[in-house]
């Protein structure tokens, strides 16, 4: 038996799974954390930054995430660790500025 066929196989099976975790993965992540906003990865657009900062402000004491994939229309969100009423303002927030925002 040929070892090179079931490594090819294997190794064109692993790019493809890497490729998935790549193309799934968040461009932009925004923490929030003590009463502010920081973005850890990735770009967003002018002001988008402070006026999530303004949204964190009325949650001290608070940690979660934003998780943005996507752009445009096809944008999605992914709130991670706060409560519905504070997620729904971040979503708010984000959304009024969706066609702005870009895959870096």
């Amino acid at each position: 038996m040929d070892p090179v066929g079931p490594l090819l196989f294997f190794g064109v099976i692993a790019g493809l799974v890497a490729l998935a975790v790549v193309l799934n993965r968040a461009h932009t992540v925004v923490a929030f954390e003590g009463g502010k906003a920081g973005l850890r990865r990735g770009a967003l657009p002018p002001g988008l930054l402070r006026d999530l900062g303004d949204v964190a402000r009325g949650l001290p004491g608070t940690r979660g995430e934003l998780q943005l994939r996507g752009q445009g229309d096809t944008l999605t969100l992914r709130i991670r660790g706060l409560d519905e009423g504070p997620a729904q303002r971040v979503r708010n927030v984000v959304l009024l500025r969706r066609r702005e925002i870009r895959r870096p």
